[in-house]
């Protein structure tokens, strides 16, 4: 599997936000609050929106309660 970097500024793998989005993540807010991937100069913050909104699109709507980070 390549390693693809999304954050250069805090070096963040594509495969660190895909895993944190599979854990319960769904807004790019909670993976800058986890990864702190988008939290420097900003340049991949589209790239990161891109990954929750194809997560949102392939995930089934679920009822069940979602898994708590303790992101504050």
């Amino acid at each position: 599997m390549a390693r693809k970097l999304v954050c250069i500024c805090n070096l963040v793998l594509e495969s660190e936000i895909e895993e944190i989005i599979k854990k319960g993540a769904d807004t790019t807010q909670q993976i800058q609050d986890h990864t702190r991937a988008g939290t420097s100069c900003g340049r991949c913050l589209m790239e990161i929106d891109v990954l929750v909104e194809e997560h949102k699109k392939k995930k089934p709507e679920s009822h069940q309660s979602r898994l708590e980070f303790g992101f504050e």
